[in-house]
């Protein structure tokens, strides 16, 4: 299924799960270009700014790859803690997120409530990786204030590299097939074709 067909799919879990945020269709209905907790690109920003520079990188023989950040088991923080702590813990992910991509070309969304995108400019396949291990790393050791307590957060990441003069929404669901692979061998970790050709060689 095509990655923008699958967040409307999404949209039905709204009815019964209190997010932070706009879903993407309304952000869309209402031509917003940013979501407005994070400051990032919106989903259809995504595309239509993500388009035009995977063809400048494939023009240029500039590597690149797309990922998405899911945050693990985000209908249970929805139900355990209060929307400001919810918000709180999006905002830390999207400032992590912003910081590991500073003085870079990338380009960075909020393509669902817990989903972001990354369209990274410049890194192959193994360095695509490598960045977004070590940003899984960094979201892990996090401490989270809720008010009574502390708690800690994971990601799983899936990653596609850009290869060729395919659409940006297959580029999207390609990362989306990687980020279900995670996410069903346990979370907390990062799949691309990287990974799963180191996993082949043993």
């Amino acid at each position: 299924m095509p990655y923008l067909q699958s967040q409307h799919f999404r949209e039905t879990e709204r009815l019964t799960y209190r997010w932070a945020a706009p879903s993407p269709v309304q952000m869309q209905a209402a031509n917003l270009t940013v979501d407005p907790l994070t400051g990032f690109a919106s989903l259809s920003e995504f595309y239509r700014l993500g388009e035009p520079l995977v063809a400048e990188c494939l023009e240029k023989s500039l590597p690149s790859a797309v990922a998405i950040v899911d945050i693990d088991h985000f209908r249970r923080l929805n139900d355990n803690h209060c929307e400001e702590t919810v918000s709180r813990v999006l905002k830390t992910i999207a400032d992590r997120l912003s910081a590991a991509s500073t003085g870079t070309r990338h380009l960075l969304a909020r393509l669902d409530d817990e989903e972001f995108g990354i369209l990274l400019v410049g890194l192959d396949g193994a360095a695509a990786t490598d960045f977004c291990e070590k940003l899984r790393l960094d979201i892990a050791a996090l401490r989270i204030n809720g008010g009574d307590l502390d708690f800690s957060v994971s990601v799983s990441i899936g990653l596609a590299e850009v290869c060729g003069p395919e659409t940006f929404d297959n580029y999207l669901n390609a990362a989306e097939q990687f980020l279900f692979m995670a996410k069903s061998y346990g979370r907390n970790q990062i799949f691309s074709d990287y990974t799963i050709v180191l996993q082949a060689a043993g």
